[in-house]
């Protein structure tokens, strides 16, 4: 499910952006989601959510009763 999000480019930019995505036959949502998931983060794991092996051995101490 695709979220429609607003963002404020300058005019250059979004030329800039335009151009980019004409070149690599993309439209502009596919390349700036493109570029986003190049990036790293610190964390693997999404804001307010918990890994699997977290959950696992959170589980696990509370069965031990």
């Amino acid at each position: 499910m695709a979220i429609r999000v607003n963002i404020s480019l300058t005019p250059d930019t979004l030329e800039h952006l335009d151009q980019y995505a004409f070149e690599q036959h993309k439209s502009r949502s596919q390349v700036i989601t493109d570029y986003v998931w190049t990036l790293k983060t610190k964390n693997n794991v999404v804001r307010n959510q918990m890994h699997f092996d977290e959950m696992v051995n959170t589980n696990h101490k509370s069965r031990k009763r």
